[in-house]
C-alpha cells in the first residue's frame, strides 16, 4: 500500500479495555478511580455498555462516542461534556443527568428519559425532538441548530443563549412560560436576538416571536400578490365564517419566488378548507378585477399585452419589503375622516412649502369636463391660498399620479381622459390648466 495512503486509513480509535473493565466492577470504585486520577484520559469509544446500570457514575469529559448505551441508567450520572456523538441512547434513563456541554450530535435516542436532565450548552445539532417532554430543561446555551422539534413540549425550558438556526417546529410546539433572555440564529454564537447586546427580550418576547399560532393558514404566491384580490377573498371568508375575525399575522419572503402571507383562522376551522377557499376566491377576484380594467381602459393588441406584463411585474414588486411598506403607506386612511368616500376617488390635503388647501373630492366616475371643473376648482384654491398657477398644476397633477399608481380604476379613467383628449380635444369644454394636468 502507498504510504500516504496507509497514513490515511487510519484505524478509528477504540475502547481502552482497561478502563472498560474497571468500570463494569462497580460504580463506587470507578468514581473514587476517576477522583484520584483527574487528569487521565477516558477512552470508552465503541464499547456495548447496553443496559449497563451507570447510575451516578462520574463521566465528566468521556469519549463515549460511537458506544451503545442503549437502555442503560444513566440516572444522575455526571456526563459534564462527554462525547456522546453516534452513540446509541435508545431507551436510556437519563434523568438528572448532567449532560451540560455534551456532544450528542447524531446520537440515537429514541425513547430516551430526559427527564430532569440538565442540558445547558448541550449540542443537539440535527437531533430529532420531536414529540419530547422537554419542559422546564436547562437548554441555555445549547445549539439547537437544525433540531426537529414537531410537537415538542419545551414549557418552562431556558432557552438563554441558545442557538435555534434552520430549527424546525410547528403549531404544536409548546413554547409558554420560556425563559429567554436572549438567542442566537447562527453558530456559533452569531446573530443574537434581540440585535442590541445591551437589551434582553421581556418576559413573554421570545414566546410571541417564535411560538407559530395554532390558527394560523399559510398562503404561497409564486407569481407576486394582489392585495386587493386578497381584500376581496379574505372578505368573503369572513362573511363565510359569520363575521369572524380575520387578520393578517405575518407576510414572509422566501427569497426563492415565494411570497407567503399567514393568516389567522378561527380556531375551530378546518385550515385545509380554509386555505382551498382563499386560494380559489383569490383566483376569482384577480380574474375578474384584470377583466374590468382592462374593459375600462379599453385596451387591445400590443397596448393589452403591455398592460398585462405592467400588472404582473406590479404584482411581483409587491412581494419585496419596500413594495409592501409603499403599497401599505399608499392606501392607509388619510389624515381627515374619509369615511363614506370611495379610495381613489379624493386627493388629500394639497401641499406646497407651508400652506396648505382643504380636502377636496374628484369623483371619477364621471366624465372629463364635470371632473374637469372640479380639478380647475382645486387650483382655483390653490391659487387663493399664494401659491402660483404652475406650482397648483403640479401638485394635483402628482397627487392624481400618485393615486392612480395604487387605484387601477383612477389610472383607467386618467388614460381614457387622456385619448379623449387627444382625438377630441377641441370638442371638450375642459380649462387650459386642467388639460396640462391629465397628460
Amino acid at each position: 500500500m502507498d504510504k500516504t495512503l496507509a497514513l490515511m486509513a487510519k484505524e478509528p480509535p477504540v475502547a481502552n479495555e482497561e478502563q472498560l473493565e474497571r468500570l463494569k466492577q462497580g460504580i463506587s470504585g470507578w468514581n473514587k478511580w476517576r477522583r484520584n486520577n483527574p487528569t487521565a484520559e477516558i477512552n470508552l469509544n465503541g464499547a456495548n455498555l447496553s443496559k449497563a446500570d451507570l447510575n451516578e457514575a462520574f463521566l465528566s469529559g468521556v469519549d463515549l462516542s460511537k458506544t451503545d448505551l442503549s437502555e442503560a441508567n444513566f440516572g444522575s450520572a455526571n456526563l459534564r461534556c462527554a462525547n456522546l456523538s453516534e452513540s446509541h441512547l435508545s431507551r436510556a434513563n437519563l434523568k438528572w443527568a448532567n449532560l451540560s456541554g455534551a456532544d450528542l450530535s447524531r446520537a440515537n435516542f429514541s425513547r430516551a428519559d430526559f427527564s430532569r436532565a440538565n442540558l445547558s450548552r448541550a449540542n443537539l445539532s440535527g437531533k430529532d425532538l420531536s414529540g419530547k417532554d422537554l419542559s422546564g430543561k436547562d437548554l441555555s446555551g445549547a445549539d439547537l441548530s437544525r433540531i426537529q422539534a414537531l410537537e415538542t413540549n419545551f414549557t418552562g425550558a431556558v432557552f438563554t443563549g441558545a442557538c435555534i438556526e434552520d430549527w424546525n417546529i410547528n403549531s404544536q410546539t409548546k413554547l409558554d412560560d420560556v425563559q429567554c433572555d436572549y438567542i442566537y440564529l447562527k453558530y456559533p454564537d452569531q446573530e443574537r436576538r434581540p440585535s442590541d447586546p445591551n437589551r434582553n427580550f421581556a418576559p413573554g418576547e421570545f414566546t410571541k416571536l417564535f411560538q407559530r399560532a395554532l390558527t394560523t393558514v399559510d398562503l404561497i404566491f409564486r407569481n407576486g400578490v394582489d392585495w386587493q384580490a386578497l381584500l376581496i377573498s379574505l372578505e368573503k371568508l369572513r362573511v363565510e365564517a359569520d363575521g369572524a375575525e380575520l387578520s393578517i399575522q405575518a407576510i414572509e419572503n422566501k427569497n426563492d419566488g415565494a411570497f407567503v402571507v399567514r393568516v389567522n383562522a378561527p380556531p375551530e376551522a378546518d385550515k385545509a378548507e380554509v386555505e382551498k377557499f382563499l386560494k380559489q376566491e383569490y383566483e376569482v377576484a384577480l380574474t375578474t378585477l384584470e377583466a374590468r380594467y382592462e374593459l375600462q381602459l379599453q385596451l387591445q393588441g400590443e397596448q393589452l399585452a403591455f398592460y398585462r406584463e405592467e400588472m404582473a411585474a406590479k404584482r411581483q414588486d409587491n412581494t419585496q419589503l419596500m413594495g409592501v411598506i409603499q403599497v401599505m403607506a399608499e392606501n392607509q386612511a388619510p389624515k381627515y375622516d374619509m369615511r363614506g368616500s370611495n379610495i381613489g376617488n379624493f386627493i388629500d390635503t394639497a401641499q406646497a412649502g407651508s400652506q396648505q388647501s382643504n380636502v377636496q373630492f374628484i369623483n371619477m366616475s364621471q366624465d372629463l369636463s364635470q371632473a374637469a371643473g372640479q380639478i380647475q376648482e382645486l387650483l382655483n384654491q390653490l391659487q387663493r391660498t399664494g401659491v402660483t398657477a404652475e406650482v397648483a398644476q403640479e401638485q394635483v397633477a402628482t397627487d392624481l399620479a400618485n393615486q392612480a399608481k395604487s387605484n387601477p380604476t383612477v389610472m383607467g379613467k386618467l388614460v381614457g381622459w387622456g385619448q379623449t383628449l387627444a382625438t377630441k380635444a377641441r370638442e371638450t369644454t375642459v380649462s387650459e390648466a386642467a388639460k396640462a394636468i391629465v397628460p
